[in-house]
């Protein structure tokens, strides 16, 4: 029991006595860090161990050397404008094209540090995320980024799609290039374009051309489809006109046929009391021609006289009146001028003569 109480007393004593020779390491939670064995006392020399994110490592000091390094992503952004840039000049990158233009186009690459290939990037690339950067990243992304866009002709730039398919491209020619050295490749964007104020010159004019011949087209389009409604408009007023005029016309032509009716049936009657008339002159002359007629004209002639009234006003020597004479004179009268029989006598005073005395 003695014994065992010495035993843990001595190890209790090591142990105070090594810690405050011994080294820590911390790690966040966006870190690793990386233990490389320095002299090879109690390893290999060169050795290394690969420490996760969000922890607390102890180690022997003086012995190892301790390295962290971010995870999380990281941009290169190298562009016109020293403002917005990693450094502070102008860092666009050049490429010329196929039909010999030169293009300046500012790229942003995303990009991040593999965990399993942190201890390879502090031995071999650099000991900080901004080593890494300079010595790798920038240099090997603006190679691959200009090699691949030299593939393109000026026009074929302008296309979004042959655009974005060579930004693809680069995107996976700079993950291998880099990938070898521990560094991962999210995402590679081209953002602004510029050429030269020569060729700019000339893009710009054949852009405001086009752009003319655009507004011009609009407006014809624009003329065309006025003149079309004007004609719309026209032809529903010709054919509303042409309508009222038929609806017009039939009216005319239904009043027309009424009228004609009308005096058709007019006329018709006229003439049936036309043939009427005659048909009783005819038989008036048949019996006149005919035995007894001289009693037939005398028989008229009385109901003539019948529906007259008659006034006899005498006369200076008159004495006596012939009745007789009277209507043989009348009836003689009647014979020789034959004539339409005369409308229905309206009872009038009729003054007669006195005839001579025998």
């Amino acid at each position: 029991m003695r014994a065992s109480v010495k035993k843990g007393i001595a190890l209790a004593t090591v142990v105070l006595l090594v810690l405050p020779a011994a080294g820590c390491g911390t790690t966040s939670s966006t870190e690793v860090g990386v233990r490389t064995s320095l002299f090879g006392i109690f390893e290999k020399r060169g050795a290394q161990e690969v420490y996760q994110p969000g922890g607390v490592y102890f180690f022997l000091p003086f012995v190892n050397s301790w390295t962290t390094l971010p995870t999380n992503q990281q941009n290169l952004l190298m562009t016109l404008n020293s403002r917005e840039g990693d450094l502070p000049v102008r860092d666009d990158i050049t490429f010329k094209t196929k039909d010999g233009n030169n293009v300046y186009i500012d790229v942003n690459v995303m990009w991040r540090i593999d965990q399993t290939k942190a201890g390879f990037l502090v031995s071999n690339v650099g000991q900080t995320v901004e080593e890494i950067r300079e010595r790798i990243v920038r240099p090997l992304s603006r190679s691959v980024i200009r090699d691949i866009f030299n593939e393109i002709t000026s026009e074929e730039y302008y296309q979004v799609a042959i655009k974005n398919k060579m930004a693809d491209k680069a995107r996976e020619a700079l993950a291998k290039e880099l990938g070898a050295f521990g560094v991962l490749i999210d995402m590679l964007q081209v953002q602004q374009h510029r050429f030269d104020q020569e060729y700019q010159a000339a893009i710009n004019a054949q852009k405001q051309a086009e752009a003319d011949a655009q507004t011009l087209q609009e407006q014809q389009k624009n003329i065309v489809v006025k003149k079309q409604s004007e004609l719309e408009a026209r032809r529903s007023e010709w054919n509303q006109s042409l309508e009222q005029a038929n609806g017009r016309a039939g009216q005319i032509r239904n009043e027309a046929d009424g009228y004609y009716q009308v005096k058709t049936n007019e006329a018709k009657a006229k003439i049936a009391v036309a043939q009427a008339e005659a048909e009783g002159i005819r038989k008036e002359a048949d019996a006149l021609g005919k035995l007894g007629g001289d009693a037939y004209v005398k028989m008229q002639v009385a109901k003539i006289f019948a529906s007259k009234k008659v006034i006899i006003v005498p006369g200076a020597n008159v004495s006596s009146m012939d009745v007789n004479r009277m209507v043989d004179f009348l009836m003689n009268r009647a014979v020789s001028r034959p004539a339409a029989p005369a409308p229905a006598p309206r009872p009038e005073p009729t003054a007669v003569p006195a005839p001579a005395s025998n």
